[in-house]
């Protein structure tokens, strides 16, 4: 990952880390909402950058499924703020351990 690349995944990591702990102490639902959508645009990201920065020795079955678990986590999340949705929260929350576990695979 280029310096840029890694300056605003950063970056974007921190704004959203923020606007989490804002939501954990203040309660209010619409920064609560905030921070679904900004977990949304985190993992949604982080999917485009893992795809894009893969290496030529990278298996492409793991790269795939590791952009498509974060890219996937980030749509289930907004679809999770639409009323009677909310319990798919929890696939969101799967994919992205999944995401997760096929980066750390990746960088083995």
């Amino acid at each position: 990952m280029d310096r840029r690349s890694r300056r605003i995944l950063q970056s974007v990591l921190v704004g959203y880390l923020a606007l989490l702990a804002a939501s954990i102490i203040t309660g209010n639902p619409v920064v609560q909402t905030a921070a679904d959508l900004g977990f949304a645009a985190v993992v949604g990201f982080f999917g485009y950058v893992v795809y894009t920065n893969r290496s030529p020795s990278d298996d492409e079955r793991i790269v795939i499924g590791t952009a498509a678990a974060f890219v996937l986590a980030g749509v289930a999340q907004l679809l999770a703020l639409v009323p009677g949705f909310e319990t798919v929260s929890v696939a969101s929350t799967g994919l992205f351990v999944l995401g997760f576990l096929g980066y750390f695979l990746l960088r083995r």
